[in-house]
């Protein structure tokens, strides 16, 4: 294999691993695992209009700051989210320059109304929101590391119903997923 071929696959593999750090990033909600994937200046169009990650700007009801800051504000009215990535398309435009395509599937459990942390447009009972759609990023090289610099995300479809949780109760405590820090990957390894 080429020396080209190999640096190739392995921008690719650098690319794909940022990619997968974004979703357990939302999932945890780890804000400094979140902004490790975008370059400073990086923009972001995905619910949101703005910079990735500028945790100098305000933040609040009436300045959304940067996505980071109105990606947490608004998962924090789920009680849990889970995104599942699929095909992942990454074309090279140079040695420090890529383009990717990603297909996900997110589902988030909306947080019922008389819920503190549920949101304005919260319903009686607790509800599954479930989107599918795909990432288009563009990816650069800076300083050794691979990052995102524009996000766009395309939504394919949308899918709201009321929650079921039949069987979920009977799980054990210790295996079901949590938010940082108290998530086991958060505790017991760095990957």
């Amino acid at each position: 294999m080429s020396e080209d071929r190999l640096g190739e696959l392995l921008a690719k593999q650098a690319i794909t691993e940022v990619i997968f750090r974004y979703a357990r990033a939302i999932d945890r909600m780890d804000e400094t695992l979140l902004r490790s994937v975008f370059h400073p200046g990086s923009r972001h169009s995905h619910f949101f209009e703005g910079p990735s990650s500028d945790p100098g700007l305000p933040s609040g009801p009436d300045a959304p700051g940067d996505f980071v800051a109105f990606a947490l504000g608004v998962l924090s009215a789920y009680s849990r989210t889970h995104h599942q990535l699929g095909n992942t398309l990454i074309q090279m435009e140079s040695a420090t320059r890529a383009n990717a395509e990603t297909y996900f599937t997110a589902y988030h459990r909306m947080r019922p109304r008389g819920d503190p942390l549920a949101a304005a447009n919260a319903y009686d009972t607790e509800m599954d929101y479930f989107v599918g759609g795909r990432y288009i990023d563009r990816f650069e090289l800076r300083d050794g590391d691979w990052k995102i610099v524009e996000r766009t995300g395309m939504s394919d479809w949308l899918r709201l119903e009321p929650a079921s949780s039949q069987g979920f109760s009977d799980i054990a405590d210790h295996t079901i997923g949590k938010r940082a820090p108290d998530d086991r990957i958060c505790k017991f390894y760095s990957i």
